[in-house]
């Protein structure tokens, strides 16, 4: 009966090193189906939330259409020129760091896309005809 106890304390210890090295199983199917779903839920959510505050946009209003910048032109790092249009009436206004100044008052209306078309480059010209002619 020793003998009996002795093999059969010999198998187990044999078999307990094989059941330890086996591989433990890895998540199923329905797990990773279930993470992927989650996934394309918070990315779908944090998309919608983004193209929801584009079109709000917090402190803007809908009064955007009443004061519209013409055009800018930097002068430097901080400070720039703009022509802004109020009410039918554009003016030039001086902006640096700290502070905004209004420099004048324009008595004829300056139509900037009428100048930049203008100013363009011969390069730019032809580019912009050639992406014409490429959409029509």
């Amino acid at each position: 009966m020793h003998l009996g106890t002795t093999v059969c304390m010999v198998a187990t210890l044999a078999a307990a090193p094989a059941a330890a090295a086996a591989p433990a199983p890895g998540p199923g199917a329905g797990e990773l189906l279930s993470l992927a779903g989650s996934l394309i839920v918070v990315v779908a959510a944090i998309l919608a939330f983004g193209w929801l505050y584009a079109r709000v946009r917090p402190g803007l209003g809908g009064d955007q259409e009443l004061i519209r910048v013409v055009a800018t032109r930097p002068l430097g790092a901080k400070e720039r020129l703009l022509i802004v249009e109020v009410a039918d009436r554009q003016l030039l206004i001086g902006v640096s760091q700290g502070s905004m100044q209004t420099l004048h008052a324009l008595e004829q209306p300056v139509d900037a896309e009428r100048q930049s078309a203008a100013a363009e480059s011969g390069f730019s010209r032809v580019l912009r005809a050639l992406s014409r002619e490429a959409t029509q």
